[in-house]
């Protein structure tokens, strides 16, 4: 009997180490694996649009997804279908920004635009230096791969690409947006100088409509103004614009849609600094008989 118990005590122990160890070495390789492997999708938006007399001419899909800690990746991937995707020369386009929670806003890190089209592949990518002040474009040239085509100083106002512009004002940080407000936005000011300017409109029946204005880096960087109706929840239920190539573009958000349900984790990780107070004031401004409303 003495032998067996011992015996069950010396194979419990050694059960009990190796469950130790496996569950260290476990815990380590998540660490040291890259942030895909703990990417986490929040959102996904599913859209389709239709163009001038093209009904269903394109799908849309919009997803925000946690890389990590305090760091995030929007995403808007579209693709032409039908009529459309024959005459556009099978068109894709996808725009994605990486960002960083800091100091209770998303700021950018990097901006991509890509296109594919007619067998050709068109890529920008915007790199947001901080420590060097500094935000360059770098584009794609046959043969050559990426190269350095512009940059500018980064200085105290930010700068934002329309992604981090649209989940910013959706999650609320820049501040809760009221009727007959609006907010303006420096863009990244290329190829020209841009603002984006947010108009927002009283709620309705149909969800509260607001206005933006802002460069259309999807048909040759013309200013556009588009239309949409959020819904109680900030998620876009539907907008529409005139593009000057194509006439009206409508989208339309799809069932089975997966919108955000909660906010991020790191919004409420800690006080908002006066500096951000003052920020998050000096972007709001009211605006009588705003077209939104």
């Amino acid at each position: 009997m003495k032998f067996s118990s011992y015996l069950y005590h010396y194979f419990s122990l050694k059960v009990r180490g190796l469950t130790l160890l496996l569950a260290i070495f476990v815990v380590q390789v998540w660490f040291l694996l890259p942030a895909a492997g703990r990417e986490k999708v929040l959102e996904d938006l599913q859209y389709r649009a239709d163009i001038w007399v093209l009904t269903d001419a394109a799908r849309a899909r919009v997803t925000f997804t946690r890389l990590g800690q305090g760091r995030y990746r929007a995403e808007v991937a579209a693709k032409a279908q039908g009529l459309a995707k024959l005459l556009s020369g099978q068109r894709q386009d996808k725009y994605a920004t990486e960002m960083v929670w800091r100091r209770g806003l998303l700021v950018p890190l990097v901006y991509r635009e890509e296109s594919r089209r007619w067998g050709k592949h068109h890529l920008k990518e915007y790199r947001f230096d901080y420590k060097k002040g500094r935000l360059e474009l770098w584009q794609q040239k046959e043969g050559k791969g990426l190269v350095r085509k512009w940059e500018t100083a980064l200085k105290k106002e930010p700068i934002y690409d329309p992604l981090s512009a649209f989940y910013n004002f959706r999650l609320g940080a820049l501040g809760q947006p009221r009727a007959g407000e609006s907010v303006r936005l420096k863009g990244i000011p290329y190829p020209r100088p841009e603002d984006i300017v947010i108009q927002i409109g009283q709620r309705e029946k149909q969800g509260r409509k607001v206005m933006v204005s802002l460069i259309n880096r999807v048909f040759n960087d013309e200013g556009v103004v588009v239309f949409v109706i959020f819904d109680e929840k900030w998620v876009p239920s539907k907008g529409w614009s005139q593009i000057l190539r194509f006439g009206k573009v409508a989208g339309q958000i799809l069932p089975g849609s997966k919108p955000l349900h909660a906010p991020l984790a790191e919004r409420h990780s800690g006080l908002e600094s006066s500096r951000l107070r003052a920020l998050r004031k000096s972007l709001f401004c009211h605006s009588e008989g705003s077209e939104a409303q």
